[in-house]
């Protein structure tokens, strides 16, 4: 592959797949996650259980396939350095976000009270589960700004070139 196919290559992963990583964090975030509020733990953890492993399956890859075609344009582009490094690092700060602040203030507790009955019980009594949901949510809003962080600056060395 040569020089400029590699780089309309990275361009094409670099801008449009943050945008549509963005768009499904945005989903769980704005629809799905917000109607297991109400719902008994019982409910509700199992089904945040599946939405954090399949969006695990596909955000992860997504947002390390990204990352390489930031850095790589990056680095091959010289003079748009900055623009392509703030894509990157705001990969990295995705990369970064999720198992530093997600997972120790929600995301382990909720995975933990999917997996028990007696306290899936002792949640819906005491709506803990609902308060770590609210607070998942929250949280993925910033992975999402994240995200189009890195499609705006990728759209934007994009139209500079």
């Amino acid at each position: 592959m040569d020089s400029r196919t590699a780089l309309q290559t990275a361009k094409l992963i670099a801008v449009p797949l943050p945008f549509a990583l963005a768009g499904y964090s945005f989903a769980f975030s704005q629809s799905a996650v917000p109607q297991l509020y109400d719902q008994p733990a019982e409910v509700a953890t199992p089904i945040l259980k599946s939405i954090y492993y399949k969006g695990a399956a596909v955000v992860v890859p997504g947002n390390f396939l990204s990352l390489a075609a930031t850095a790589y344009l990056a680095w091959k582009i010289p003079a748009q350095r900055h623009t392509w490094a703030t894509a990157a690092g705001s990969l990295v700060a995705l990369i970064l976000w999720t198992p530093l602040v997600m997972a120790p203030s929600n995301i382990k507790r909720l995975l933990e009270i999917s997996e028990s009955k007696a306290l899936q019980t002792k949640a819906t009594a005491n709506l803990e589960h609902r308060q770590l949901l609210a607070k998942w949510v929250g949280q993925n809003y910033v992975r999402m700004a994240l995200l189009l962080v890195a499609g705006v600056a990728g759209l934007q060395g994009t139209i500079a070139a």
